[in-house]
């Protein structure tokens, strides 16, 4: 009995510190890399990231470039409130503007974002829609980092189905 009693405490007390206590959203900060050291297939946020999180917003930030290319890293800012969040960002096709929205439905955060962009040679614009859904899995033992699990999943903006990938991150 005093075994179950001292288990249960140490879950309580794991987690609360990881921020997935029922009052309090879990806060997504730190520099992660994909689990299995392999490029991530389809998060679109690469295999090394680092978010940074306050009250009102949070914000994402990776390598995209070489270091040759001279270009900064790519940072993307989201309203933690549900209003709209513009991103600019210069790619292949000249400035593309993000505009995301994000929803909090427990202790996960969905992010919505939606990019409208030019066929090549044609007037007609596509419109692509990524939602990439944030969660924490607590660590397996106190004394490790959470896992952060993001989802993604893309529509498909010439017809089909949309997909969806699983990505897994360890702090760093």
């Amino acid at each position: 009995m005093r075994q179950l009693v001292t288990l249960l405490a140490t879950l309580a007390v794991a987690a609360s510190t990881y921020g997935l206590d029922a009052q309090e959203r879990p806060d997504f900060s730190g520099k992660w890399r994909e689990k299995t050291g392999q490029p991530a297939a389809g998060s679109g946020w690469g295999t090394k990231f680092t978010i940074t999180q306050r009250a009102d917003n949070l914000t994402v930030e990776r390598v995209f470039y070489t270091r040759y290319d001279l270009q900064p890293a790519l940072k993307f800012r989201y309203a933690l409130d549900g209003s709209e969040t513009k991103n600019t960002v210069m790619l292949g096709r000249g400035v593309q503007e993000f505009v995301s929205t994000t929803v909090w439905d427990g202790h996960k955060l969905a992010i919505t974002t939606t990019l409208t962009f030019r066929l090549s040679g044609d007037e007609r614009s596509l419109t692509s829609k990524t939602k990439h859904v944030l969660s924490l899995r607590p660590p397996a033992m106190p004394t490790q980092s959470p896992t952060l699990v993001l989802e993604t999943i893309r529509d498909a903006p010439l017809g089909g189905s949309e997909s969806t990938t699983r990505t897994e991150y360890a702090k760093y």
